[in-house]
């Protein structure tokens, strides 16, 4: 279960994702806008298909190539993650800060694992080795509740 409010987030960082959008050269349209709000109204690691359902709901005409154009800039610019798994579709995620997240091995849920920093996982990977560290995206997989009752 995630301990945040994705929302809380959004709002939070409304003035930096305005400014990311401002120095990278793009403009927030609609589109962009209604796609952050899709991924902050799922509020957890939706699919891109999860997030084009969402978005129709709202939009009916909405396409789908639109919103992965939308989520590609959305990543480019740094205002969202994706995590990839051989397995399963491409997830996003509205934290773009290192984190731990565990996935489902059986239905493909992924959630966020609260109370469990990185602290200097990168500085300290890039001062043992010749890395220059990009990104950091650590995953542990196991049963979520609901496939362990199931």
């Amino acid at each position: 279960m995630i301990k945040y409010s994705e929302r809380a987030m959004i709002g939070a960082l409304e003035g930096d994702i305005r400014e990311k959008f401002r120095r990278s050269g793009y403009t927030l349209t609609s589109q962009r806008r209604a796609v952050l709000d899709a991924l902050e109204e799922s509020g957890g690691h939706p699919s891109t298909e999860d997030v084009y359902l969402i978005v129709k709901q709202k939009n009916p005409r909405v396409a789908l190539g639109t919103v992965y154009q939308a989520l590609s800039v959305l990543e480019e610019i740094g205002v969202i993650t994706s995590k990839h798994w051989a397995e399963s579709p491409t997830r996003y995620d509205l934290n773009v800060r290192p984190h731990l997240d565990i996935r489902c091995t059986r239905c493909g849920r992924v959630s966020e694992v609260p109370g469990v920093e990185l602290g200097n996982l990168e500085g300290e990977i890039q001062h043992n080795t010749p890395y220059e560290v990009q990104s950091t995206r650590l995953v542990v997989e196991g049963l979520c509740p609901r496939c362990q009752e199931a």
